[in-house]
């Protein structure tokens, strides 16, 4: 029962951000169906179409479709030929299956750390997550949620190559997914070390080598194709993507608290400080290593990175143990209250994704 209610949820989440979704297109005077068809959408659907290749040259850099990574994109194209829906629609059709996969999944690793309640809770609140219209588009989001999930959950159930296999084709699907490749690594070596019998596993071995094998493949291919080992952080600085350490997000808060807009860098470092307290409340509501080792990375690689930080709501999106402890505490309020606060979110959440799609720059 509990696991139909978080897709029964789900889609209907889906389905009144669709219908809100088109409320405010219509006041906006946008068109409706031309936002399925923006921003990371087009990369994707020029992969799917005719591979890697395609670029945007302007006066100071080169845009290319190969800063996007192949499992998403080619899937298009595999659904594109066996449906002979157009590669936007196959996209789309691709995102709402992997979302009723990836709440599913959330529930059950939310469920083995908790209890029912709690991942039927934290399933509900990644439904109507602000960013979560995502999930509406043609955008890798869910694919990537649902492997991960997927790749957590078999780590709680010790299904070694199982987990490798789910980061393996992260990698293949966003960098992010070195995350997960983390979570599964460090606690094998960790025991490697530590439990002599371990050494005896083929297993584990097997996963040391394939978790991140994923990501590495395509950067590898990236620097074949062009003839140049360094291929895939050139095609990623073009795109303003880069590991800095945290420097040009604490410029743009600067640039907020400095202007007429410093209200909203007060309100990005509350979000921040909200961000880490999630965490912390994580460490002391759970033991389970690679859960913390995942969520630890994800936070950690959503502020380290530059690049368009409006999209860093979304670099967030497969951190669902971030919304554990929120869960836990809404669980714990009078009836009334719950309600009322599950309302507040959804209209607020699906509101938000409203009008961001509707904008003119990118999620």
């Amino acid at each position: 029962m509990f696991p139909t209610l978080a897709v029964t949820f789900y889609l209907l989440a889906r389905l009144f951000g669709i219908i809100e979704l088109w409320l405010v297109a219509h006041l906006r005077h946008r068109n409706f169906f031309t936002i399925f068809a923006r921003w990371d959408a087009q990369w994707y659907q020029s992969i799917a179409k005719d591979g890697y290749g395609h670029q945007v040259i302007t006066t100071t850099r080169i845009f290319s479709n190969e800063a996007f990574f192949p499992l998403y994109p080619y899937a298009m194209r595999a659904i594109h030929q066996l449906t002979r829906l157009d590669y936007i629609n196959s996209g789309i059709l691709i995102s709402w299956l992997c979302g009723i996969w990836a709440v599913l999944m959330i529930f059950l690793v939310v469920e083995k750390l908790s209890n029912r309640k709690i991942a039927l809770v934290t399933a509900t609140l990644w439904s109507i997550y602000p960013i979560s219209y995502v999930d509406s588009l043609a955008y890798s989001e869910t694919l990537f949620t649902a492997l991960i999930a997927t790749g957590l959950y078999c780590t709680q159930k010790s299904w070694i190559k199982l987990a490798a296999t789910c980061a393996f084709l992260a990698g293949l699907t966003r960098p992010t997914g070195l995350a997960l490749a983390a979570a599964i690594i460090l606690p094998i070596c960790y025991h490697l070390i530590t439990r002599p019998e371990y050494r005896r596993s083929f297993s584990r071995y097997f996963a040391i080598l394939f978790s991140g094998a994923g990501w590495l493949t395509y950067v590898i291919f990236l620097a074949i194709k062009n003839d140049d080992p360094f291929s895939y952080l050139s095609v990623q600085r073009n795109f303003g993507n880069g590991l800095d350490g945290g420097r040009h997000f604490v410029i743009w808060i600067g640039d907020f608290l400095f202007s007429k807009n410093w209200y909203l860098g007060l309100l990005l470092i509350a979000a921040s400080l909200a961000l880490f307290y999630l965490l912390s409340r994580l460490f002391r509501e759970t033991e389970n290593v690679h859960i913390l080792i995942f969520t630890t990375a994800v936070v950690i690689i959503s502020f380290a990175t530059s690049g368009y930080f409006g999209s860093k709501p979304r670099y967030l999106l497969p951190a669902f143990p971030l919304l554990i402890p929120i869960a836990q505490w809404l669980e714990k309020q009078k009836v009334k209250v719950r309600n009322s606060l599950y309302l507040l979110f959804a209209i607020v959440g699906l509101t938000y994704g409203a009008i961001a799609a509707t904008g003119h720059g990118p999620p």
